[in-house]
């Protein structure tokens, strides 16, 4: 197995199971109407992430602080940990490397720092 080759493949591997998941996949299914235009955006949010390529244009945080507010402050440490969880399976069954082994971790800090996020902003409003 190698490092990280293709970050579309990881992340389109990443969906497919997260939305046949009984806890992920009812929110991803009711936010995401087209797939590949997301999957795409996505894997530029981890090409950026991982290799600096600048590529991302978006706010991961708002769209969550928002996804958050709309299903009623449901998203729970639960929703995080099950994605870090499936992010994490999905590279392993992929790819082995330093940078398979970053995105993991990435993908864990992330997650925490997400739903910190997501947990403070429904305090200040």
């Amino acid at each position: 197995m190698n490092d990280i080759e293709d970050l579309y493949l990881l992340v389109e591997a990443f969906y497919r199971e997260a939305k046949s998941d009984s806890q992920l996949g009812p929110i991803f299914r009711q936010f995401v109407d087209d797939w590949d235009p997301h999957i795409r955006k996505v894997a530029s949010f981890w090409e950026s992430t991982l290799f600096d390529s600048g590529s991302y244009r978006g706010n991961p945080m708002a769209l969550h602080q928002k996804v958050d507010e709309i299903l009623s402050h449901k998203l729970e440490k639960i929703h995080f940990d099950k994605w870090v969880e499936i992010w994490q399976k999905t590279t392993d069954s992929m790819f082995a490397g330093q940078v398979a082994d970053q995105a993991k971790q990435r993908a864990a800090n992330i997650a925490n720092i997400m739903y910190i996020k997501v947990y403070e902003k429904r305090n200040i409003n």
